[in-house]
């Protein structure tokens, strides 16, 4: 196979797992820009202040563990290269009960979690009821949104992008939809918000449950429920050998995790109409990241395949196909938020202060896209190698250099220091990786 005809089949791959990836991941950010379309319509801004600190606690808990998807998408990727199925399918399932077990033990801590977030929060009283009510709520679906990360992420693995993309469009726009008659059929607020998402996130693990089985009836050898497969599921030396390939990976996101909830739990030092300012530009980068990622995992399918069969040729294609493109993409949503930033805001809200404050802080926003593109493609690049270490110690450096920039540009420029610092974290993020990026190709050799 030439050069040439190599790196089209590697493109046309891409494609296959990047588009459909694309469009899941633009789905979430979506759901979240639909909540601040309903609460941002409500006569207060305190809805939307308290629907943006609830999705924050809920990124921390389910960011903390988000390991169960991407660890598990690398090590799939890497078994499915070695044509390994008694491991894949293994693998699905003691990701899916460690996840259903994380959840559950979420729905028994929820009042030491809500009270130890509300600790860190500074804002009036109306608005942390608001937030309560939509987690004591939301927190019943968090064992089904995490096995569902495990599920996505085997499948992810497994080149199955097609299939994510119609859990995800499920389960967003069911979403959607509930909120919608919850909120202005039931007269809810926040707690309408929170039911659909509990009632979505359900049903759509048990569409990602009907895909993963045929999946596996239609080209594996072995069925996953299969008695081979079952037997020594619970093996407890297994599961430690799961959670320390996932350990590394699990600090790395707890840190970028910590920064994100940091700049939100900022941002309420400056009050309620910035904290609601804030969310909304927050609803535009998820855009920004989530759509990009879509290139990220398509470099995790790729790098660990590429990986389980030792071709370092193949792997470098790989890595410079899927970047160029995301790097033609983070350009393109520059140039979309510097055309219709301001007609989005303004969609989003009526209210005519939260309009203008959103306004005077786009200019991030616009830019953004083109210093994130970096840092999310290594991420994707890290994680197919399951380089765990390597991510860790990046994100820490990174963590360090935010808390820096917070105590010197937050004084000096108020919400635009937090914005200034927010991107120097991504900066950092993608220098700390790109330096240790010869270690993935010694991988593949």
């Amino acid at each position: 196979m030439t050069a040439v005809t190599n790196n089209i089949r590697i493109t046309k791959h891409m494609w296959q797992i990047a588009i459909p990836s694309v469009l899941a991941n633009l789905s979430t950010p979506l759901l979240g820009l639909s909540d601040s379309f309903i609460m941002g319509h409500l006569p207060h801004e305190r809805y939307l202040a308290a629907v943006a600190l609830g999705s924050m606690f809920f990124s921390i808990l389910y960011n903390g563990v988000n390991f169960l998807r991407m660890g598990t998408t690398g090590l799939a990727a890497q078994a499915q290269g070695r044509e390994d199925e008694l491991s894949l399918g293994r693998l699905l399932l003691r990701g899916c009960i460690t996840a259903a077990m994380i959840g559950i033990l979420f729905v028994f801590l929820q009042s030491l979690i809500l009270n130890a977030f509300f600790i860190f929060i500074e804002t009036e009283t109306q608005v942390t009821n608001l937030t309560a009510q939509y987690f004591t709520i939301r927190i019943w679906g968090a064992p089904f949104a995490l096995m569902n990360y495990v599920a996505s992420g085997w499948l992810l693995g497994m080149g199955r992008a097609k299939e994510v993309l119609y859990i995800h469009l499920y389960m967003n726009i069911v979403n959607i939809i509930l909120n919608f008659v919850f909120v202005y059929g039931y007269d809810m607020t926040a707690n309408g918000v929170a039911l659909g998402t509990v009632l979505s996130e359900t049903t759509a693990f048990l569409l990602s449950l009907y895909y993963v089985k045929r999946h596996s009836r239609k080209n594996f050898n072995i069925p996953i429920f299969s008695s081979t497969v079952l037997k020594n599921i619970f093996n407890i030396s297994a599961f430690k050998v799961l959670f320390s390939l996932n350990r590394d990976i699990f600090i790395r996101t707890m840190c970028l995790t910590m920064t994100l909830a940091s700049f939100v739990v900022l941002g309420t030092r400056f009050g309620t109409e910035v904290l609601a300012a804030n969310a909304v530009l927050m609803n535009l980068q998820n855009l920004t990241s989530y759509g990009l990622d879509g290139f990220a995992q398509a470099a995790e399918v790729l790098v660990g395949k590429e990986i389980g069969r030792k071709s370092k040729k193949n792997l470098r294609a790989a890595v410079i196909i899927s970047s160029k493109w995301a790097i033609i993409t983070a350009v393109a949503m520059t140039l979309f938020y510097y055309i219709f930033g301001e007609m989005i805001i303004n969609l989003l809200t009526n209210i005519e202060t939260i309009r203008n404050i959103s306004s005077n802080y786009l200019t991030w926003i616009i830019i953004l896209p083109l210093l994130s593109i970096w840092s999310f493609q290594l991420d994707g690049i890290f994680i197919g190698a399951t380089a765990g270490s390597s991510m860790r110690n990046g994100m820490i450096i990174s963590v360090i250099s935010y808390i820096l920039a917070i105590f010197i540009l937050i004084p000096l420029w108020g919400n635009h220091g937090l914005w200034a610092a927010y991107s120097i974290f991504m900066i950092m993020r993608a220098i700390t990786l790109f330096y240790k990026y010869p270690e993935i190709e010694k991988r593949a050799t």
